[in-house]
């Protein structure tokens, strides 16, 4: 049966009327998200939530390495939007804990490796939309390349600053910056 392209786009994208919005929900496992987060290269990652999961929360088996990638262990739903902004197409995903509270952002860059994109929005499994999220201020941006790897049996993730974006990544996630937290001449070399 052939479906218009325009009924299919709906099917898979809740588009807010008027505006150049597109959001998707996704359901998934903190495991299933530190596996796909270092196919991603470079991503701006911002910390939306203070502090990491209440140790009954904590997903078995994993483990970060530093206390800014602990909100990753909260992560349940990952919420995916593209917007078509004045100066370009814009997409990140903010990922929220059980109870719909955002918890991170991860910013697309130029230098992010697209198909780990894809993979990672693959990954989830399609949910119903969910009640609006409050608009959290990102509490601080860092550009991060993560690695994975096993210790003890563990699942260990490492965020790396990647210091080498590009041009247009640092211009970018400049302005992603400032959208988000205010600050104005944060450098990202």
């Amino acid at each position: 049966m052939f479906i218009p392209w325009s009924r299919q786009r709906q099917a898979r994208c809740l588009q807010a009327s008027g505006t150049g919005v597109c959001r998707r929900w996704l359901r998934i496992a903190p495991a299933s998200l530190l596996a796909a987060l270092p196919a991603l290269d470079s991503v701006l990652y911002l910390p939306l939530a203070a502090g990491g999961p209440e140790l009954s929360a904590l997903p078995r088996g994993l483990l970060v390495e530093t206390p800014q990638l602990a909100l990753l262990l909260r992560v349940r739903w990952l919420m995916a939007v593209s917007v078509i902004a004045v100066d370009g197409p814009r997409e990140w995903v903010d990922g929220l804990d059980r109870a719909g509270r955002p918890c991170v952002r991860l910013h697309l860059l130029p230098d992010t490796d697209y198909l780990g994109w894809d993979r990672l929005l693959a990954g989830g499994e399609p949910a119903t939309a969910m009640p609006d999220t409050p608009h959290l201020p990102a509490l601080d941006a860092y550009p991060l390349r993560f690695r994975r790897y096993r210790l003890a049996g563990l699942d260990v993730l490492r965020g790396e600053v990647d210091s080498g974006l590009s041009p247009l990544g640092r211009q970018l996630a400049g302005q992603i910056v400032h959208a988000h937290t205010g600050q104005r001449d944060r450098q990202f070399r």
